[in-house]
């Protein structure tokens, strides 16, 4: 009688130890996963915005293969803002400008609003993630179709950020 009265005082002894480490294992995977969630969520958007706030400008250099001459043409820089997480709706026109254009590379500066993510259509949180992107529309005038430049979609999509970093847009010529 002795050995299995022992036998079951280990079986439930070990039991109850098992349930509570099971316990703590789920309280600590439960801390842990909310404080990621509350890191991750709060701290990137914050500092997007702060860097997009205090930005005045955005500088994109727009090269293709190399150092060139093109026929000289007039074109159109447009910087548009979206926010990264909606979908299916049009991006909003922060800002354009027309420029004169027969070397490529070239270099585009863009002034931005100080209050530019009030424009974004349709509104957006304070905390909201803001993707930029910019266009390049040659006038066509006094151009044959293979003399014009485009921006070349296949090598890069024309995304831009708003931090001062070095920023490269692709062209090609049309074909």
């Amino acid at each position: 009688m002795c050995k299995w009265s022992s036998f079951w005082s280990w079986l439930w002894y070990f039991c109850l130890i098992n349930e509570e480490i099971s316990k703590m294992k789920k309280i600590a995977l439960s801390l842990g996963l909310s404080l990621t969630a509350l890191t991750g969520c709060s701290s990137m958007p914050q500092t997007d915005h702060i860097k997009a706030n205090h930005s005045n400008a955005v500088t994109v250099e727009f090269v293709g293969q190399g150092n060139y001459s093109v026929q000289p043409q007039q074109g159109t820089v447009s910087l548009y803002a979206v926010e990264s997480r909606m979908a299916d709706v049009p991006a909003t026109l922060i800002q354009q400008k027309k420029v004169q254009v027969s070397q490529v590379p070239f270099r585009v500066e863009l002034s931005l609003p100080t209050d530019h993510l009030k424009l974004i259509r349709p509104p957006v949180r304070s905390d909201a993630e803001v993707t930029y992107y910019v266009t390049w529309e040659s006038d066509m005038k006094n151009l044959s179709g293979k003399d014009a430049i485009v921006i070349d979609y296949d090598r890069k999509f024309p995304r831009v950020t708003l931090n001062g970093t070095k920023q490269q847009i692709y062209l090609r010529e049309t074909k």
